[in-house]
Parts: structure tokens; sequence; C-alpha cells
């Protein structure tokens, strides 16, 4: 092995005590500050991104809330929307009853008057065609007549007699 070569051996340590130190220096002040600040770095970035995950977490939670809210505050609303429409269309309807009923009353009132009206009329008619129907039979039965006010009395008496009954 040329290692263990005794003249080569003396070289290999001198070269290895000045190799080592400055290997060690180099690592110690140069390269392992610069790495240990990467870590450290890294670290720092990692606990800032999880305390903002963190945070965006926790607004997202409150925003959710705040949604919540607000869709249970408008669910509210249109419930009461729609109960006051119900009523409002319910006092309408009713309103529309009421006339709708009142027209109908007035017009059967009216009805009933006009046939009572019709009614008079055709009773005084009949007085009138009872009368001369009375007349001209008793004309054609007795061929002449002395006085045509008895025979409108005697309609009248029969008149007043059947509305008795």
């Amino acid at each position: 092995m040329p290692q263990m070569v005794i003249p080569d051996f003396m070289p290999q340590v001198v070269w290895l005590c000045i190799v080592f130190p400055l290997l060690y220096f180099s690592m110690r002040y140069i390269a392992l500050p610069r790495i240990s600040d990467i870590i450290s770095r890294r670290e720092e970035k990692i606990r800032n991104d999880i305390s903002k995950a963190e945070e965006i977490r926790k607004k997202i939670e409150q925003t959710n809330n705040e949604l919540q809210i607000a869709i249970d505050n408008t669910n509210n609303e249109i419930q009461d929307i729609v109960s006051k429409i119900y009523a409002e269309s319910e006092k309408e309807t009713e309103a529309k009853l009421k006339k709708s009923k009142n027209t109908l009353n007035q017009k059967l009132e009216d009805s009933k008057k006009d046939i009572k009206q019709d009614i008079q009329k055709f009773q005084k008619n009949i007085d009138i065609i009872a009368a001369e129907a009375t007349e001209k039979i008793l004309e054609k039965v007795l061929y002449k007549l002395d006085d045509s006010s008895v025979i409108k009395d005697e309609v009248s008496k029969e008149k007043e007699r059947l509305k008795n009954d």
C-alpha cells in the first residue's frame, strides 16, 4: 500500500495537518454558516407560511360564519316577506269576496224589486183582463150588459177573497 510507505508518510501527515484545519475552518466559518442561515430562513418561511395558513383558515371560518348568518337573515326576511304577502293577498281576497257578495246581494235585491214591480203590473193587468173577459163572456151569454162596474166590483171581491185564502 502506498500510504504506508514510510518515506512518503511524513509528507502526507504534513499535508494532513495543513489541509484538515483549512477544511475545518472553511466549513466552520464559510459553508456551515451559509447552510445554517438557509435552514433557518426555510424554517422561518415554513413557520410564516403555517401562521398565514392558520390566519387564512380563521378568516375563512369567520367569513363562512358571517355568510351563514347572512343566509339565515335572508331566509328570515324571505319568510317575513312571504307571510306579509300571504296576509295581504288574504285580505285582498276577503275584500274582493265581500265586495262580490255585496254586488250579488244588491243585484238580487234589484231583481226582487223588478220581479215585485212586474208582479204588481201583472196583477193590475190581470184585473183589467179579468174584468174585460168577464164582461165579454157575460155579453155573449146575456147578449147585453147593463153595468160594467158591477163586474169590476165582483172581480175585486174575488181577488181579495183569493188573497185572504
